[in-house]
């Protein structure tokens, strides 16, 4: 869906961040089957975990290597890295003078600060950081990128305008380089929603793990994506509380009637945040209410509307059951957090199970 989207343009998936916390090892190989032109990661330790799990894709270092040290392992793992600050040409064409005598030119992105205010070279500067990088025989200009701030929103016109600074920079380039330049401003919003923010390649993140947030968070059905990640745990135990009892720390949620408690062992040491407990679980297709404050541990759920429950059986904390399901706006609207975050929060303690065409 995303490369009929994106047409032309080259895809860099995007898994940073333990692949948004779905495992990155395991979507990066998955990506790879499928076809990606390329992966992107932020932190260089990311590469290599990608390269020691038998990755081979190109991968994009986003924000740059911190540091020298940093710069040498990117390359040693094979990774294109992101300048971000004029001055770092004259420090990485030091190093590549030194560490590599056959004169080969390290292959770089320039990323440009169009309205994001964060990473990325000032616009003022790129005319005199262009005429350096084209004086430093030891770098060559392989791409050019820059990130939309909220591109999400389609009624801004802020989207708009980077666009345009955008595209006054890639103005600059010769038409040699404009023919070997990577050129990519998209992310998922972008690379879905406007034709005109797409150039020749598009970094996609969100939008591969089924996060649609210009339609809230949640795929939408004209979307066409599909959630990935789906959290569940057996129940454990099953206990009958009479009216009244207090269950959890503190005894804050307190039993209406005779009541069943499911006792789950998923908790916030796993991820599963303390502020989703004011929610629901699903259990037998049916929503039910967590009981209690969530533990480290474990949460507890009132599963006494669900009409046949068993220990061992399904308790699903987000993704679907039945007609049932609890989406990742859910509970990011309970902890008023990014959906990212969400995601992210969920630990390595917590096993990840792969699922999918031959898996």
């Amino acid at each position: 869906m995303i490369r009929r989207a994106a047409g032309p343009a080259g895809v860099f998936g995007v898994v940073k961040a333990d692949a948004y916390g779905h495992g990155a090892v395991a979507v990066g190989l998955e990506l790879e089957r499928l076809g990606i032109d390329g992966l992107a990661v932020a932190r260089v330790s990311e590469v290599g975990e990608l390269r020691q799990s038998g990755a081979r894709s190109p991968v994009l270092l986003l924000g740059g290597p911190a540091s020298i040290k940093e710069l040498a392992r990117a390359v040693e793992w094979g990774a294109t890295p992101v300048l971000t600050r004029g001055a770092q040409i004259a420090d990485w064409s030091a190093w590549r003078r030194r560490s590599h005598r056959d004169a080969t030119p390290l292959g770089v992105v320039v990323e440009l600060d169009t309205g994001m205010s964060r990473y990325g070279v000032p616009l003022d500067e790129w005319p005199r950081v262009l005429r350096e990088l084209r004086s430093a025989p030891e770098l060559e200009l392989t791409g050019l990128m820059s990130h939309l701030a909220e591109s999400e929103l389609p009624e801004s016109g802020f989207t708009a305008l980077q666009e345009q600074r955008f595209a006054a920079a890639v103005a600059a380039l010769s038409p040699a380089e404009r023919g070997t330049v990577s050129l990519h401003l998209a992310n998922s919003s972008g690379a879905l929603g406007r034709l005109s923010a797409r150039w020749n390649a598009v970094r996609v993140g969100g939008a591969l793990y089924g996060l649609d947030l210009a339609s809230g968070a949640d795929p939408s059905a004209a979307s066409g994506l599909r959630p990935v990640m789906r959290v569940v745990a057996p129940i454990l135990d099953l206990r009958q509380v009479q009216a009244c009892t207090g269950v959890g720390y503190r005894r804050m949620w307190k039993a209406s009637r005779d009541s069943t408690i499911a006792l789950v062992p998923v908790g916030y040491g796993d991820g599963f945040s303390t502020a989703y407990g004011a929610g629901a679980a699903l259990v037998g297709g049916v929503r039910c209410p967590i009981a209690g404050q969530v533990s480290m541990d474990s949460l507890t759920v009132d599963v006494t509307g669900v009409p046949v429950v068993r220990v061992g059986d399904e308790c699903v904390l987000l993704g679907s059951q039945g007609d049932e399901r609890i989406g990742v706006a859910e509970l990011s609207a309970r902890a008023g957090v990014a959906a990212y975050e969400v995601w992210c929060g969920f630990r390595s303690r917590l096993p990840r199970e792969v699922r999918g065409p031959g898996r």
